[in-house]
């Protein structure tokens, strides 16, 4: 005994999980009595609390059985699945599988022991420990989705550290070497160490950024933090380089020419690339044919190439207030692609026919060559629909061009809303700079009916793309949407009662929630409510298979129109084209499948960085009133805290139980409430309170505030 004792004998600082389950897995038959694991580990009375508490854990992770006599076996080999973790900053975790599971609809949930030492975005091994209620527990991690992490840099007195602009991450990262010159900068840190359960990770430094308030700083800290890079690697630039610069008539052979449509490209006024163009006609029966003219990608991005590897990985193009990090180089996205008003372009047309009801009663699909006539943006053309002389004399020769488009528009939106379309209409945030370039504000950015116009085009376009594949294509990938969840539909419930508004439907249809949006018009505070709606909603995601676009009330759905800065929309053309029969598609199933799940993983990052760039932006606008007293309204309560948005600014923020300093408060899940122990009073879901702006950090997009 003394022998293997000695071989097993572990100091203190290495009791860890990893140790007591490899000893128990190493024993006969996978066993080991408890005082046999305290002798062989020749425990302390210190140890004999450590290791009962770790074994308790692998019991609850499911690793570890307990049976009579104090005995623990380890578990079975369990069926392992991969996907990638979505971690929460409460702990707990989602993982997108990289495949079906049968049994299960979507994510599978992470309780926060269940998690182990995987970060946000890694790709990890995970088992399903309950199929009903979709939960399982990571087994280990596949793939670190980063090495680099961004932070500031601190020191708490004996330990340099990084505080990560990511609260999903360990709380720190220790940071070694001589660093102390650095102090209070933003930095990036290479790791060198990932953490266990009894260590913090480790890294060294390999750029500065910054200090916090310098300027622009927060759009590199955000770059880096997703790893974004406006540059491209050497080998995708000279693919790019390596096409020529026009075109000829041999260009053009097997293309239907549609140069001779009055077509036109509709944009935002900063926009730089131009991946869809329109036309419309007339019909003599109150009908139209509309024309949606796309970027015809494909023909130059051909699959398996650098520039295809790398869009493919970059997902989509990601959009800032001062610079765009584009999927594909520029002189595939701003030039040979983009279709140019005044140039000869090759496109990939669905040709619409449209009747007097807005049916949709036939769709071609064509490979093509068109010309636009003119480059439009949104707010001139709807200063011409709106009437605006100087504006109709100056492009008086498309302005019947573009009453007709709108005319047609018009049709297919009232057929749209007829079918239960949920319609928000709701304002972005808009950041605002002066002349020289500096942030000055957030405004609500306008929105005219010619961005509905050219919507409604890109939404019959991508449903009739959908159809054609949905019935002639092998297999294929499609935007879905799936209904609410029942539970965030009765949390929405119960917050709307708190506004003195029912809404309880027999079903979540489509059209339940767009006749509860239309019941609310006019209310001072609809915006409000519209945005609690929208936030019960789940997030649409790329899919093999077809459930329908719940939002849009569509049977189904793809995305078609912007191939230049998505990559399923590359991917969706490649299938027409294989259908049109202009080429193999080449893609598989299950290569497929691989495609959506990353599409929706990079599109997620992407909306995330977009995020974080508007609530750094917030917080520096918040800062300046540091004090001041405000109206908000709870709009989410968690153990931890409340959640508040503030009424007039549109900002949200936390108050910390620790905060509310009348009581102590505990979370009733079931009346999904903050309750005190003493007065009995509860915070609860849209009720108003009034608070002060206590607190704000800017490298977490937070604000704190305390109730008054």
């Amino acid at each position: 005994m003394g022998s293997r004792r000695q071989r097993a004998r572990k100091g203190a600082s290495e009791l860890t999980k990893d140790n007591l389950l490899g000893y128990i897995r190493g024993q006969p038959e996978h066993t080991a009595g408890f005082s046999q694991i305290l002798a062989d580990f020749d425990a302390s009375p210190t140890d004999r609390k450590q290791i009962r508490d770790i074994l308790d854990q692998l019991v609850r992770d499911g690793v570890l059985s307990r049976h009579k006599g104090h005995r623990y076996r380890t578990e079975r080999a369990v069926a392992a699945h991969t996907g990638r973790i979505h971690l929460h900053r409460d702990g707990y975790a989602f993982v997108t599988p990289d495949s079906l599971i049968r049994g299960i609809a979507g994510d599978v949930f992470i309780p926060p022991h269940a998690v182990g030492t995987a970060m946000d975005q890694d790709r990890v091994s995970f088992a399903v420990i309950s199929q009903k209620n979709a939960e399982g527990r990571v087994l280990d991690v596949v793939e670190r989705a980063r090495s680099r992490v961004v932070g500031q840099l601190r020191f708490d007195g004996r330990t340099w550290f990084l505080s990560p602009a990511d609260e999903k991450l360990p709380d720190r990262i220790l940071v070694t070497g001589n660093v102390s010159e650095h102090k209070d900068k933003l930095v990036e840190v290479e790791l060198t160490r990932f953490g266990s359960d009894d260590r913090w990770p480790a890294g060294e430094i390999v750029s500065v950024i910054g200090f916090i308030d310098d300027p622009d700083v927060e759009t590199l800290v955000i770059m880096k933090k997703y790893g974004l890079d406006t540059s491209f690697p050497p080998e995708v630039e000279e693919d790019a380089r390596r096409l020529e610069a026009g075109f000829s008539e041999r260009d053009f052979e097997g293309r239907t020419d549609f140069r001779p449509r009055p077509t036109l490209t509709i944009d935002p006024a900063t926009a730089r690339d131009f991946d869809d163009a329109v036309d419309a006609e007339a019909l003599p029966d109150g009908g139209f044919r509309v024309g949606v003219h796309i970027a015809d990608v494909a023909h130059f991005v051909r699959r398996g190439e650098p520039a295809d590897l790398e869009a493919r990985r970059r997902g989509c193009s990601v959009y800032f207030p001062d610079r765009v990090v584009p999927m594909l180089p520029e002189r595939l996205s701003n030039e040979m692609c983009s279709l140019n008003a005044g140039t000869d372009r090759l496109a990939t047309s669905v040709i619409l026919d449209i009747d007097r009801t807005g049916r949709i009663t036939g769709s071609t699909f064509h490979e093509s060559v068109i010309r636009s006539r003119e480059r439009m943006n949104y707010e001139t053309v709807q200063r011409i629909l709106d009437g605006d002389g100087p504006t109709r004399t100056r492009y008086d020769a498309i302005v019947g061009e573009i009453e007709t488009l709108a005319s047609a528009a018009r049709l297919l939106q009232a057929r749209r809303l007829e079918r239960g379309t949920i319609d928000f209409d709701l304002p972005e945030p808009e950041l605002t700079y002066d002349e020289e370039g500096v942030f000055v504000g957030i405004a609500k950015s306008e929105r005219f009916f010619s961005h509905r116009l050219i919507e409604t085009f890109m939404i019959a376009a991508n449903e009739a793309a959908a159809r054609h594949l949905d019935a002639k294509a092998p297999a294929s990938i499609f935007r879905i949407h799936e209904p609410p969840d029942p539970e965030r539909v009765e949390e929405l419930s119960e917050t709307l009662a708190a506004f003195g508004l029912r809404f309880r439907p027999p079903e979540p249809t489509p059209r339940a929630f767009q006749d509860f949006l239309n019941s609310i018009e006019g209310r001072p505070d609809t915006q409000m409510i519209s945005y609690l709606v929208l936030r019960s909603f789940r997030q649409a995601v790329y899919a093999t298979h077809n459930r329908g676009h719940f939002g849009l009330a569509s049977r189904v759905y793809t995305h078609f129109t912007s191939p230049i800065r998505r990559y399923p929309d590359l991917v969706v053309h490649r299938l027409l084209k294989a259908w049109l029969g202009k080429g193999p598609s080449g893609y598989t199933p299950g290569e497929l499948e691989s495609v959506a799940v990353e599409s929706s993983q990079r599109e997620r990052i992407a909306d995330q960085a977009e995020r974080d760039l508007l609530e750094w932006k917030r917080m520096i606008l918040l800062e300046e009133h540091l004090g001041d007293t405000m109206d908000a309204i709870v709009i989410h309560l968690s153990a931890r805290g409340m959640r508040i948005e503030l009424v007039k600014y549109f900002i949200e923020g936390f108050v910390t139980v620790d905060d509310l300093a009348d009581d102590f408060y505990d979370f009733n899940p079931r009346r999904r409430a903050l309750v005190g122990r003493h007065t009995r009073r509860a915070y609860q879901l849209g009720q108003k309170v009034r608070v002060r702006v206590a607190r704000i950090d800017k490298l977490l997009g937070r604000a704190y505030f305390l109730p008054v």
